[in-house]
């Protein structure tokens, strides 16, 4: 009885102990990656039906959002979502073939700040050499740029009018 009793405690400490650390999968069709939840979808919309998809659709605990990207790894593990086979989509206006992602300029039509639509700091930047240019100054929301595959070695980022119709990338933290 008393190995037991003593089973049973060892076992609640145990369990408590790991309720902290508790694996939590990305929700079906997502990939992790560095402890948060990626998906590419192909559907070709502005950057704010983009956004607004995956805080509306594909948010779980409201909290998806575009992708916000924080680091060389994350960057790669982005742009090969959408360079993948089932993210390559010519686009019928080139060179934008890419993918929305979360940055957005805060003072439309301005050469000024770009932020995270989830509000997590900018701390980590990879515009394509000359970007962001606001060229004729509306070019607010940015994307992943893929025009041939030479830009396969720099995946760069790119500022491209939010009207415009592209893939996006939604980003959330485990269930």
């Amino acid at each position: 009885m008393k190995l037991l009793l003593a089973s049973i405690a060892v076992l609640a400490v145990v369990v408590h102990g790991l309720n902290e650390n508790v694996y939590r999968p990305c929700p079906q069709f997502w990939l992790s990656f560095n402890g948060n939840c990626y998906r590419y979808f192909g559907e070709r919309v502005t950057w704010e039906a983009a956004r607004d998809r995956c805080r509306d659709h594909y948010s779980f605990n409201g909290r998806a959002d575009l992708v916000s990207i924080h680091t060389e790894q994350e960057n790669g593990f982005a742009y090969d979502l959408f360079r993948s086979s089932a993210g390559i989509t010519p686009s019928t206006r080139p060179p934008y073939y890419g993918a929305w992602i979360g940055a957005y300029q805060t003072t439309s039509g301005s050469t000024g700040r770009f932020i995270w639509t989830d509000r997590s700091g900018l701390n980590f930047e990879r515009w394509v050499p000359g970007q962001p240019d606001n060229h004729g100054n509306n070019e607010d929301c940015a994307h992943l740029w893929r025009r041939n595959a030479g830009d396969d070695i720099f995946q760069g980022w790119n500022d491209l009018p939010c009207e415009e119709d592209l893939p996006f990338i939604c980003k959330v933290a485990p269930n």
